[in-house]
């Protein structure tokens, strides 16, 4: 068996969004699950955005669950294809993280970043954008893989046709989440970490499988809720 083949952020979603919405992906399985929790209490006719939107799955949730107005950004030209075809009403560009986002100040009622902010090893500037485009009364979601598989060196990584393919991620730790939040202007105003048994109860039996790997107990993925300090 070949090794897997090591590609740079950009060009590995570029290959990976042809499948990436057929791929049995267990984080994105409780991203989902997190998402749908948090947004049961936003209120309708919200204005959200979502930076490194993928193929617009979390976007189409959101214009569900309300929004009025919705903008997506990823720095992957092949997944904003797919977004574009999910989403017609979105706002969409591409967009890499260490820049600043084409939004105004205090335009967003709620910013979501899901799965992404393993690929960024200096949270200080998207989290510094999102302070600025959040409006005073709007939040943030953070939903990412929970450091304690991260730090096992679990990352973003796909096989498709061609091969295994791995990709630059990098394993933030609870505190330095925290501490980047601080500096930002965020406060928590929640935290849940998901548990692969419980997220298992309700998959399908081969995501089931996969998220329970290291064992019921084990967190998969923290989710946190901020608001401007």
């Amino acid at each position: 068996m070949r090794d897997p083949e090591f590609l740079d952020v950009k060009a590995a979603y570029d290959r990976w969004a042809p499948g990436y919405d057929g791929f049995d992906n267990p984080m994105v399985f409780a991203a989902t699950r997190a998402l749908a929790a948090r947004v049961e209490s936003q209120a309708p006719g919200f204005r959200g955005a979502e930076i490194g939107c993928g193929t617009g799955r979390n976007l189409a949730a959101l214009k569900a669950a309300g929004a009025s107005a919705l903008s997506g950004f990823d720095l992957s030209a092949g997944m904003l294809d797919k977004a574009r075809a999910r989403n017609t009403g979105a706002a969409l560009a591409v967009h890499d993280m260490a820049d600043p986002l084409p939004l105004p100040d205090a335009s967003q009622d709620l910013v979501l970043v899901a799965l992404a902010f393993e690929h960024v090893s200096d949270l200080s500037a998207p989290l510094a954008e999102i302070r600025r485009v959040l409006d005073p009364a709007g939040r943030a979601l953070v939903l990412e893989i929970h450091p304690f598989m991260a730090m096992t060196g679990v990352g973003a990584h796909f096989r498709d046709a061609e091969g295994a393919v791995t990709m630059p991620t990098v394993a933030h730790a609870v505190s330095g989440y925290l501490n980047a939040f601080a500096k930002a202007g965020l406060r928590v105003s929640g935290c849940r970490e998901w548990r692969g048994g419980a997220l298992a109860k309700d998959a399908p039996e081969a995501l089931a499988r996969k998220l329970v790997k290291r064992g019921a107990d084990f967190p998969v993925l923290i989710d946190f809720e901020l608001r401007p300090a």
